[in-house]
């Protein structure tokens, strides 16, 4: 059976209407964050994350719960810039030394295609990994997600990664320095716990795609 990896391409929204200086120091930005999560995902990753072009970036991992991972770490490190996401799964082709630039095969024509959908949607992340069952359900998640997203403001995305980090209300709110009730108020108004839960239900399902779900092996 051929071996399926996990193609994670990427670009930042509105990059073109940025200046030179603001355009540099996002790629800039963009590299720091690039070292770390290849650093972080090292055991994970097939071909290292690297700049193919301009503001687009790609790399190869070898699951699909690492590709998630490594899609919501980008989004940590390089916040405010806003990315999109094309995510394809399936055989790759090596044309050279493990990088992306010199791989190709469906899992890249399937991350492309996913990305060409996000920019026309204007979502943020699609998938496709050639079974549309799955595509339209995991596609349909984060259409929904985004738009609870769309609403927030800075503070409810700190907060939102603090408490991904740290686990629970009280210890964000002693870092913050309010009460716990207000930390509370804010996440549950912009609907952050429905977030995360979608976030790990998306996690144990990658899971089962991972160790072998039939639903993906046609």
């Amino acid at each position: 059976m051929q071996e399926n990896f996990v193609v994670v391409i990427a670009d930042v929204r509105g990059s073109r209407k940025m200046g030179l200086d603001e355009r540099y120091e996002g790629q800039l930005f963009l590299k720091s964050a690039i070292i770390q999560v290849n650093e972080d995902y090292d055991d994970r990753i097939e071909a290292p994350f690297m700049i193919t072009r301009g503001d687009e970036f790609q790399g190869v991992l070898r699951d699909m719960q690492s590709a998630l991972n490594s899609i919501f770490e980008f989004e940590r490190l390089l916040f405010p810039l806003r990315l999109r996401y094309g995510i394809g799964r399936g055989a790759i082709q090596r044309m050279g030394s493990d990088i992306p630039i010199e791989m190709d095969g469906p899992a890249f024509h399937r991350a492309s295609s996913a990305l060409n959908e996000v920019k026309k949607k204007k979502q943020f992340i699609a998938f496709n990994t050639d079974i549309p069952e799955v595509d339209g359900l995991i596609n349909t998640i984060f259409a929904l997600l985004s738009a609870i997203r769309a609403r927030w403001n800075d503070v409810t995305f700190e907060r939102y990664w603090k408490y991904k980090e740290l686990g629970t209300f009280k210890k964000v709110a002693d870092l913050e320095k309010v009460s716990t009730q207000a930390v509370w108020d804010s996440m549950n108004n912009m609907r952050v716990m429905d977030v995360l839960d979608a976030e790990q239900r998306l996690h144990d399902f990658f899971s089962r795609v991972d160790t072998g779900l039939d639903l993906i092996h046609r």
